[in-house]
C-alpha cells in the first residue's frame, strides 16, 4: 500500500525523499563527530546535559 503512495509522486519529489533519507543521517552523524572533536580539544565548551 505504501508503494501506491510513492508511485503517484513526481519523480523530482521521489529523488528529494531519497536524497534526504540518505544525507540526513550522515549529516547528523558528522555533526556529532564534530562536536565530540570540539569536546576533546576544549572540554569546557560543550555540555551534553
Amino acid at each position: 500500500m505504501a508503494n501506491n503512495h510513492l508511485a503517484s509522486l513526481d519523480p523530482s519529489i521521489k529523488a528529494f525523499i531519497g536524497i534526504s533519507a540518505f544525507l540526513g543521517p550522515l549529516i547528523i552523524l558528522s555533526l556529532i563527530i564534530v562536536l565530540k572533536r570540539i569536546e576533546r580539544d576544549k572540554p569546557d565548551r560543550i555540555r551534553w546535559w
